[in-house]
C-alpha cells in the first residue's frame, strides 16, 4: 500500500513481535543441541527419540527440563522433529510462530470506511459506522469500525494529512532538519517576534481590560532576551523600540536578525534598502516561511515560557486569558468590573512583575546550555559597538527632494540654507518620532549636511510622530465600528418574516392532509371537513406558536 508510513522488512526475526522472538528462543533452546547431534551422524529421527527418552527418564538437566514444559504440547515427538527441520534448514528465524491470528472477514465497506474517516471534518468511530449504515451496509457496527479504523496505519489515522491537513501534518508529524549553533556567536543572530500577553490588565488611559502587545528579540545562540518592549499593537515602531533596547544597552549591532513577514517587521521604514532602519546599521534579514512555527522556534518557545512561569502566576491566576485557563473565571469579568466585585492589575504592574520574571529566568540554568545560565552564555559576548549615541538610534530615516532649500517629508517642511547647494537633489532625512521640530539631513554618503528646523505643515498636525499614528490608528478604528453599524442595520430587515412562515406552515398543512377523492356529481352528500383544515384552525396554530 503506497499510503504505509514504510516498507516491509526483509529480516523476518527483526520484523517479529516480542512474544514471537520469546517462543522462537525457547524452541532453539530444545533442538538446538539435537542440530549438533545431527551434525557428528546421528539421524534426526534418532536425535528427538533420544531426547524425548531422556526426558521422560528424568534424566535432562532442570534448565531444559523447564523449558521442554514451558513449551508443553510443543514438545510431542512430531512437532519437535518439524522444529528441528526448520532450525537446520532456517536457523533460530525459522522457530518464529506462523500464526497470525483470526482472518478478517472483509465486509466490503472498508474502503469506503477509510474515505469518510479521513475528512477534515473529522467524524469519529460512531458517526462513520452510522454513515456506512445509512449508505446500505447493516452489517457495519460500531464495534467493527473502530476495530479496522484503528488498526489504520498512521498516515490514514486519526492524525492523517487528511484528517487535519497537510500542512500542519508536515509541521506536526513529519520530520524536520534541526538546526545546529556550534558555529553561531552570541548576540550574532536575534530572533525576533510580537505575541499579546495572555492576561487582562487595566487600560492606561480607560482602565478597559487590556492584553499589551509584547515585542521581544532573543539571541539564538543564549537564550537571553537582548531586547523587549510593551505597545498596543505590533508595528514598525514597536519592532524599533524592541530592537533599539537591544541595541543601546549592549552597544551591540547583530550581523543577523529572524523574523517573519508581517507588517511589524517588513515594513519600508524598517526595510528600505536606502533609508531603512535595518540598512543605516548593516543588520541583514532572515525572513520565516509563513505559517511555518519551526523557523522562529526560538522566540515561540519563549513566549510559551513567558506564558507558563509569568502569566498564569501574575495576579494569583486570576486574570490569565489562556485557552486553557478555567472558562468561568472571566466568563462575566466586564459586568463584575462595572459592579465592582473584581479590580484588574494595571499595565505598570504587570511590566514590573514581568521585569522581575525576565531576570530570574535569565539566572536559571539550562540543559541545553550545559547546565548554565542565560546570563552566563550572553556575558561572552563580543560586542560590534554602535558608533553613534543612543539618540541617533531611535530615529528612523526617509528620503526627500530638495525644492527651494527645503525637504518636506510626512506633511512637514524643513528649512535650512545649506540645503541650496543641493537643490533637486535626493537627500536622506532622520527625524524624531518623538518631536517634529528638527530633522537632521544627511548625503547620500551618510554626511551630516544639516539640521532643518521645522517652518511649515499641511493641516493641524501634532509635534509626536507617535501621537500621529495613533491619530491614524483611530481614524481606522472608527471606520471599521462604521462598517459594523451598516451591517447591523442591513441586518434589521428580517431575512425570514412572518408571512413566511405562515405560508411555511400551511403548505405543511397542506401536505399532512390525505388525498382528495374524486368528485361524484350525483351525490350531493358533502364530506365532513378535516379537524385540522380550514383558515381558522391554521391562524390558531400559529398564534399559539408565535406565543411559544
Amino acid at each position: 500500500m503506497s499510503d504505509l508510513p514504510a516498507a516491509l522488512t526483509a529480516d523476518p526475526w527483526a520484523a517479529a513481535t516480542e512474544d514471537k522472538r520469546r517462543t522462537a528462543e525457547l524452541r532453539a533452546a530444545i533442538v538446538a543441541p539435537l542440530a549438533k547431534m545431527v551434525e557428528t551422524g546421528v539421524s534426526q529421527n534418532n536425535a528427538v527419540r533420544l531426547f524425548l527418552a531422556r526426558a521422560e527418564g528424568g534424566l535432562l538437566d532442570p534448565n531444559t527440563a523447564h523449558v521442554l514444559k514451558a513449551l508443553g504440547a510443543d514438545g510431542s515427538e512430531s512437532t519437535l522433529k518439524r522444529y528441528l527441520r526448520a532450525y537446520i534448514s532456517g536457523g533460530k528465524a525459522a522457530l518464529l510462530p506462523a500464526h497470525t491470528g483470526r482472518v478478517r472477514k472483509d465486509y466490503g465497506w472498508e474502503a469506503r470506511a477509510v474515505a469518510i474517516y479521513n475528512q477534515p471534518s473529522k467524524p469519529g468511530f460512531a458517526d462513520v459506522a452510522w454513515r456506512l449504515r445509512q449508505e446500505g451496509h447493516p452489517e457495519a457496527t460500531e464495534s467493527r469500525v473502530k476495530r479496522y479504523l484503528k488498526a489504520l496505519p498512521a498516515t490514514l489515522g486519526e492524525n492523517s494529512p487528511a484528517r487535519i491537513g497537510k500542512h500542519l501534518h508536515k509541521l506536526t508529524r513529519q520530520g524536520y532538519q534541526r538546526r545546529n549553533l556550534d558555529e553561531v556567536l552570541v548576540g550574532e543572530i536575534l530572533a525576533g517576534d510580537g505575541h499579546t500577553v495572555d492576561c487582562y490588565v487595566a487600560h492606561p488611559n480607560t482602565g478597559k481590560p487590556f492584553r499589551p502587545e509584547l515585542t521581544a528579540f532573543i539571541d539564538i545562540k543564549s537564550k537571553y532576551v537582548a531586547g523587549w518592549y510593551f505597545t498596543e499593537s505590533e508595528s514598525g515602531l514597536s519592532t524599533m523600540f524592541a530592537l533599539s533596547h537591544a541595541m543601546v544597552s549592549n552597544d551591540h549591532v547583530p550581523a543577523w536578525l529572524y523574523i517573519d513577514r508581517g507588517a511589524g517587521y517588513r515594513n519600508k521604514m524598517l526595510t528600505d534598502e536606502a533609508t531603512g532602519w535595518y540598512s543605516k546599521f548593516s543588520i541583514a534579514v532572515i525572513g520565516a516561511l509563513p505559517g511555518n512555527p519551526h523557523g522562529k522556534g526560538w522566540i515561540e518557545r519563549w513566549f510559551r515560557t513567558a506564558r507558563d512561569k509569568h502569566d498564569k502566576f501574575f495576579a494569583d491566576g486570576l486574570v490569565y486569558c489562556g485557552d486553557d485557563m478555567a472558562p468561568e473565571i472571566n466568563r462575566r469579568l466586564s459586568a463584575e468590573l462595572a459592579s465592582g466585585k473584581r479590580t484588574l492589575p494595571s499595565f505598570a504592574q504587570y511590566v514590573e512583575s514581568f521585569r522581575a520574571f525576565l531576570d530570574q529566568y535569565h539566572n536559571e540554568p539550562m540543559d541545553s546550555l550545559g547546565g548554565r545560565t542565560p546570563a552566563q552564555v550572553w556575558a561572552e559576548l563580543v560586542p560590534v559597538p554602535l558608533g553613534v549615541d543612543a539618540g541617533a538610534v531611535m530615529r528612523p530615516s526617509k528620503e526627500a527632494t530638495v525644492q527651494r532649500q527645503t525637504v518636506r517629508i510626512h506633511n512637514r517642511f524643513y528649512f535650512h540654507e545649506a540645503l541650496a547647494l543641493y537643490d533637486g537633489k535626493k537627500l536622506v532625512v532622520e527625524y524624531d518620532i518623538h518631536n517634529d521640530k528638527t530633522v537632521w539631513v544627511q548625503d547620500t554618503k551618510g554626511r551630516l549636511v544639516c539640521e532643518a528646523r521645522l517652518v511649515n505643515t499641511i493641516g493641524v498636525l501634532p509635534t509626536s510622530r507617535i501621537e500621529e499614528q495613533r491619530d491614524k490608528r483611530l481614524q481606522g478604528q472608527l471606520k471599521r465600528l462604521e462598517r459594523h453599524y451598516e451591517e447591523a442595520q442591513a441586518r434589521r430587515a428580517d431575512a425570514i418574516t412572518t408571512a413566511d412562515q405562515v405560508a411555511a406552515i400551511e403548505d405543511l398543512e397542506r401536505a399532512a392532509l390525505p388525498p382528495a377523492e374524486p368528485t361524484n356529481t350525483t351525490t350531493a352528500t358533502p364530506k365532513p371537513a378535516l379537524p385540522n383544515s380550514g383558515a381558522n384552525v391554521i391562524d390558531i396554530d400559529v398564534l399559539s406558536w408565535r406565543n411559544d
